[in-house]
Formats: structure tokens, sequence, C-alpha cells
């Protein structure tokens, strides 16, 4: 069996093509010894040993197109994988039993809502780590964020509550803004900040 895809391999590179997807799914798949006698007859590359807070840190500081919120967001995700699996731990040692075994610690010590929202950052991470070829497969690509929905925060704000608040409310501005809020539906501060005078 080896034997066939180190052929493969060989073909490629005569032709000067990629591997076919089966080979290049065994290429990465393959233990570190058998990789590097590969690498040293030049039928594959070397691979890059990607720590996990390095490569973390390193696509955060790629995503310039995301608000300061959203990267506060990235970064508690960070925290949380970095707290269970540790700063130096090889992407590639990660594996989907170990991302289920995550989630069930993570479960152990937050809420459905922000166990929802680290997971989805956690897939976002490890799916940018496969297609930078870094990793075959995502560990986390099949686990399911459990739902963000918590009933019991949910308040009805009466206009007999909303009066008080828009009396305790220290000028127009802050008036404004929570009737804008609680009268006119609209989800502060993001929409808030969008309005112009005219």
């Amino acid at each position: 069996a080896i034997k066939t895809k180190v052929e493969a391999l060989n073909a490629a590179q005569i032709a000067g093509v990629s591997p076919d997807d089966e080979t290049s799914q065994w290429v990465g798949k393959l233990g570190d010894d058998l990789h590097e006698k590969l690498v040293a007859v030049g039928l594959v590359k070397g691979r890059s040993r990607a720590r996990l807070g390095a490569f973390v840190d390193e696509y955060l500081d790629l995503r310039t197109d995301i608000k300061l919120n959203t990267k506060k967001n990235f970064l508690a995700a960070k925290a949380r994988l970095l707290e269970y699996f540790g700063e130096g731990k090889d992407l590639r040692e990660i594996t989907p039993g170990d991302a289920d075994a995550w989630v069930l610690w993570l479960k152990e010590r937050y809420a459905n809502g922000t166990i929802g929202r680290t997971v989805k950052r956690a897939k976002q991470f490890f799916r940018s780590a496969v297609r930078r070829q870094l990793l075959v497969k995502n560990p986390f690509e099949d686990i399911k964020p459990p739902s963000q929905a918590n009933p019991s925060r949910k308040f009805f704000v009466t206009r007999e509550v909303a009066q008080k608040v828009l009396d305790a409310c220290p000028d127009a501005e802050w008036r404004l803004l929570f009737a804008l809020s609680r009268y006119g539906g609209l989800r502060c501060p993001s929409e808030h900040l969008e309005l112009k005078w005219t």
C-alpha cells in the first residue's frame, strides 16, 4: 500500500502536478518518521509545526477586517482553547476526540451561549489551518454548538419600568438611547451608532 502511494507521489512529481486527493490525504495522516523519509527524497514538502497559541495569534493578526468587539470574542475563545490544550500544543495532535473532551470541559464552566460562541470561533481557527494546509481535517468540524438561547433571561420591560428607567437617565441623550431601544426596537449600541440627524 505504501509502495503504491509513493509511486503516485513520484508520478505526480515527474508530471509536475499535485498528487490526487486520496494520496494527499494519506500524506497528511503519515507519522513523522515516514513523512521525513519522503521529505528526504524530495517527494513531499516538510511539515511546518504550528503551535496553537502562535497560530491563533497569527490568524488574529491577519484578520484586519474584524471590529474590536469581535476581536475580544476571538481572544476569549483563544484563552479557553489555551487553558485546556496549552500554548505549545501542536495543531496536528488535536483529534476530534480531544475536541469532544474540550466541549465537555467547557460545559462544566460556562453557559450554553458562551460555549456556542467559543465552539464557533474554534471551528473558524481550525478551518483556517486546513485552508493553509497545516491540517488535513478540522477536528472541530463535526461539533454542534449548543443553542445560545436562554429563556430564563427573558424579561418584558413594562411601560411602568420603562418610565422609571427614563426618569433615572442622567440626560436627554441617555433618555433618547433608552427610548429608541424600548419603543423603537433598535439594537443597542450598533443601530443607534449608525443613526444620523438627516
